[in-house]
């Protein structure tokens, strides 16, 4: 095993896999943001001749949707790994390029030097630089190497190398989910007092998943995970205190080819009890995604026991309440 590494010295680094993983996610899903199926490449690459080793994202959501929101505050997407990225020659060319540029736009004499005896001991060798990503983001990463020579086929990957469970969670950031299609009888223009709300979807609910892969031949690296998003409840609150119940909540069962709803004879459904006067109630509908992920490119693979975060996917309508009024004589 051949391992080395460039540590970046206190120097500003101009080339960038990724900006921070943030931005990385959101110019991929800006790009698919109405999306069915489809893919998506994250971008990235040397630019000056190296191998474009990039993440990229297969998405299969009918609709379209929200970004999916994680169930738990504390979970958050990864924000720093290591990827294949440069040649040995492309690397040396990058060196260059920024000692080019003098010490406040690229790399000092001294730094450059060290990475030119680096670059030089690795001449002709079968292997890749792997590069810290994102490697302007060192608030959100450990400080330390930015590139890592890995010989071609060595078992041992670097430390915090991009593996399935990485790409599944950035697929799960990447994931948009359609918004609750609810249905209200009587319609949300039409409510009055004392009458049950209920609850059904205009359309059937699919499942939803996200594949995230990276594939580098040069590097011998092929990996894909899959994150697939499978709605499992809905909840329905009422947006005032003025409703019997306040809220109520759904089990969705699979119907017409998907997931559905219909909340008539389910033993809960809202009444509002006062009138909404000159204005509205806001109505929340919320369902809840079962999320796991596989180490594959395929939405039926084996699920991993260490499951994601359940996702969440909300809309609001605004519902008018009348009173009926009659008239005795």
């Amino acid at each position: 095993m051949s391992r080395r590494s460039l540590t970046p010295h206190g120097t500003r680094t101009a080339t960038v896999a990724a900006l921070a993983c943030g931005l990385l996610l959101a110019s991929a899903g800006g790009a698919a943001a109405d999306r069915g199926t489809g893919t998506t490449d994250t971008g990235g690459g040397s630019g000056n001749g190296g191998v474009n080793s990039t993440v990229k994202f297969e998405y299969h959501s009918p609709g379209g949707g929200q970004p999916m929101t994680s169930s738990t505050s504390n979970w958050s997407p990864p924000v720093c790994w290591f990827e294949p990225r440069y040649t040995n020659d492309a690397l040396a060319k990058h060196n260059e390029d920024m000692e080019d540029k003098g010490p406040l736009e690229g790399i000092d004499h001294d730094t450059a030097e060290n990475r030119k005896e680096e670059t030089d001991a690795h001449k002709d060798k079968d292997g890749m630089w792997w590069e810290r990503t994102p490697v302007m983001s060192p608030r959100s990463c450990e400080i330390g190497e930015l590139w890592i020579w890995v010989d071609r086929g060595d078992p041992d990957p670097p430390a915090d190398a991009i593996d399935p469970e990485i790409l599944a969670g950035l697929a799960y950031a990447e994931t948009k989910l359609p918004a609750p299609p609810v249905d209200l009888k009587p319609n949300a223009d039409r409510n009055v007092v004392n009458l049950p709300t209920k609850i059904e979807f205009s359309e059937p609910l699919d499942r939803v998943w996200t594949t995230a892969s990276l594939v580098n031949e040069q590097a011998g690296v092929n990996i894909a995970a899959t994150t697939v998003a499978e709605p499992v409840s809905l909840r329905i609150d009422a947006g005032t205190e003025y409703a019997e119940p306040s809220s109520c909540t759904y089990d969705l069962v699979q119907a017409d080819g998907g997931y559905q709803v219909d909340s008539d004879g389910s033993g809960c459904n809202i009444t509002y009890r006062k009138s909404s006067g000159e204005g509205t109630y806001s109505m929340e509908a919320q369902i809840v995604w079962d999320v796991t992920w596989s180490p594959t490119a395929s939405p039926d693979g084996t699920p991993q026991n260490d499951d994601l975060p359940d996702g969440l996917s909300v809309s609001e309508q605004e519902v008018t309440v009348k009173e009926i009024q009659t008239v005795v004589r």
